[in-house]
């Protein structure tokens, strides 16, 4: 199958660069990738899984729970306390 991008000119006003052209492709890509992704259903956990190392797939797989400090890792200030003493409880405890 052939789907035909041609544009009339680039937009580079000596008509050199590839301007409009190159717009053109990266928009049949996405488009075509994304009718491809409805039409097998591709889900966000599917995408989580296919990219678990990168900041969108992370951002997908990643829980509360995951990062949550519990139990005595928690910090803990009353609510009388400075914030001088909250920042060095919550610096004891490992946060950043």
């Amino acid at each position: 199958m052939n789907l035909c991008i041609k544009v009339p000119k680039e937009a580079c006003p000596i008509d050199l660069a590839p301007t409009s052209s190159t717009t053109a492709t990266l928009v049949m890509g996405d488009a075509i990738a994304m009718a491809l992704m409805q039409a097998k259903g591709f889900t966000a956990d599917d995408f989580a899984l296919s990219h678990p190392g990168g900041a969108l797939g992370r951002k997908l797989l990643l829980r509360i729970a995951d990062i949550m400090h519990a139990g005595d890792a928690l910090p803990r200030v009353s609510p009388e306390s400075s914030i001088r003493d909250a920042l060095l409880e919550m610096s004891a405890k490992g946060w950043e």
